[in-house]
């Protein structure tokens, strides 16, 4: 990734706790606060969504309904959320 490959962005209103925290983890790697928060942000957007994942579960044919798909991924996020 280039410079030329980026676009600056700009987030308002973040708490301080938050932002403090996020300081502390870059720091504790030897990253700055935006090399940090690029790295999350990358690998965020690489991840698919709960949703574009069951679409294209569906559109491989796999014989699965997505009513089926989206209530499993249901069922995992309340069972994280249990432990």
């Amino acid at each position: 990734m280039t410079e030329r490959d980026t676009k600056p962005i700009h987030i308002r209103a973040v708490p301080t706790e938050v932002v403090d925290t996020l300081q502390a983890r870059a720091s504790k790697r030897g990253m700055s606060l935006t090399s940090y928060l690029r790295d999350h942000l990358v690998d965020l957007a690489d991840r698919p969504t709960a949703e574009e994942w069951v679409s294209s579960a569906v559109d491989r044919g796999w014989g699965v309904d997505s009513t089926t798909l989206q209530q499993v991924v249901r069922e995992a996020r309340e069972e994280e959320r249990e432990l």
